[in-house]
């Protein structure tokens, strides 16, 4: 039995977390915000939850389909109704991909985040929130996680950070770790690269073109100034009957040039290109609201074998900017990934 911190709350924490319990091991999560599940984010409006970072999941990978349909509790899952289809930089609209839209996508009644929150329950793991850990410090043979405010949180065997490359980097610049190590980690997360994107929740007290034929539109040559564009009533639970809610995420390139502007100045504009797209949306919104996500999702992956030397130390990485694809699935896997190298570290110990 070893004493492990991973550093975020994120599904990917989470998985590791719900993986190394369940071997035995005793575990602590800290995570620097109030929630669980990360970028997988759910928000309230009253009656109206709405997933406006990650929408959905799909379960195609069978172990993370065993987790999801097996292992946790279902009585909260939903199908998410009606196919992704694209649209152009003309705002052109064509039905998606029809083997990717034959497979069901999925998310939970009171909103995606609760995969993280089932995670947590599942593992019966401690997670210490609000609590952002600034500093790694070797001490013989274990390290000491100190957080922003200088407070120890205690010395562990091995640590697992989930943390997106630019705060992992921070992080390690922080930290009493060998001048080699550190710069060959972070050499291995440079290359990692994350952009910003505005998401926009418009609300609207009547429903929004019942017969679309789509729940999403994903804009397919990156030339428009939105990105996605979704229906949240498509999601059993989400939404009061008779109303509709729309998230607009709007392109990285749009974003980067108004990611300092407050997000009732951009709105107007948002509108416009929205209604652009869906003539029937033309009229304001009821209520709206908005996320700044600065490391919206991973566009490159690290360099996994260099970032693997921190292994030697017990250091480990998890989290989708891994791989440089931002998806829960591709997350959960992560999780599961670090937690079993970890575990294969521990027993080969001398």
């Amino acid at each position: 039995m070893s004493d492990i911190a991973i550093i975020g709350a994120g599904v990917s924490g989470l998985t590791a977390a719900y993986e190394l319990t369940r071997a035995g091991h005793r575990v602590v999560v800290l995570e620097k915000s109030r929630g669980f599940s990360g970028r997988a984010g759910t928000r309230r409006h009253g009656a109206v939850c709405v997933d406006h970072g990650a929408n959905f999941f799909r379960t195609t990978d069978s172990e993370i389909a065993h987790l999801i349909h097996e292992v946790l509790p279902t009585d909260e899952l939903v199908e998410v109704n009606g196919e992704v289809w694209t649209f152009d930089r003309s705002g052109a609209i064509l039905p998606g991909d029809p083997v990717q839209n034959g497979e069901p996508k999925y998310s939970y009644r009171r909103g995606i985040n609760t995969l993280g929150k089932l995670l947590q329950a599942a593992s019966g793991v401690e997670v210490r929130r609000e609590v952002r850990i600034a500093s790694l410090d070797r001490e013989d043979e274990h390290w000491l996680l100190r957080d922003s405010g200088g407070t120890s949180h205690g010395l562990f065997d091995v640590v697992i950070t989930t943390a997106p490359a630019p705060q992992a980097m921070q992080l390690l610049r922080a930290s009493e770790i060998s001048e080699p190590l550190q710069n060959t980690l972070l050499d291995a997360l440079r290359v990692s690269r994350y952009h910003a994107q505005f998401s926009f929740i418009l609300g609207y007290n009547e429903l929004l073109s019942p017969s679309r034929g789509f729940h999403a539109l994903v804009n397919s040559d990156g030339a428009h100034a939105v990105s996605w564009l979704s229906f949240e009533e498509d999601k059993p639970g989400h939404v009061p009957e008779g109303s509709s809610v729309l998230v607009v995420q709007m392109s990285p390139s749009w974003t980067s040039r108004r990611v300092e502007y407050p997000p009732e100045e951009i709105l107007p504009e948002v509108l416009e290109n929205v209604s652009a797209l869906l003539p029937e949306v033309a009229q304001k919104p009821d209520w709206w609201d908005s996320q700044r996500w600065m490391l919206a999702s991973p566009s490159s992956a690290v360099d996994l074998e260099s970032l693997r030397t921190g292994e030697q130390e017990n250091l480990f990485f998890a989290g989708d900017g891994l791989c440089g694809r931002g998806r829960v699935p591709l997350a959960m896997s992560s999780g599961l990934d670090s937690a079993r190298r970890v575990m294969a570290t521990i027993e080969n110990a001398p």
